[in-house]
């Protein structure tokens, strides 16, 4: 995943150090973001990971957060983690659609009218 990071400016000794570490750093007028590439860890959230990791980046290279919590942005490049949700909320939906199997169906008026006679046309 990737994770930017909203920063306030980046001094020149902390864009060198943020570059050796292999992070990438864009600045767009008076905006300054941080890029951190990083590894999903087990089954833990995703966003918590993120969140972590943003505030290590910022105590580890001194930068300053312009909210609090940092405000960040959580991208997957390789699209592993969109399938993963695509294939849980599309399991959900398809349950959403299952009739229940515990509940007893009655059947609907006309077929009672059927049942009955009520429902044949007479010539």
């Amino acid at each position: 995943m990737q994770i930017a990071i909203e920063v306030g400016p980046v001094g020149a000794d902390a864009l060198a150090r943020l570059e050796a570490a292999g992070h990438l750093v864009r600045h767009e007028g008076e905006r300054w973001r941080v890029i951190v590439t990083a590894t999903v860890l087990g089954q833990h959230s995703v966003r918590a990971q993120a969140h972590v990791l943003a505030h290590d980046v910022i105590h580890d290279f001194a930068l300053e957060a312009l909210t609090q919590p940092p405000s960040i942005a959580i991208r997957d490049p390789d699209g592993v983690l969109d399938i993963a949700d695509t294939e849980v909320m599309l399991d959900g939906v398809r349950r959403a659609y299952d009739p229940d199997p515990l509940k007893r169906y009655d059947p609907h008026w006309w077929q009672k009218q059927m049942e009955l006679g009520l429902g044949e046309r007479k010539a």
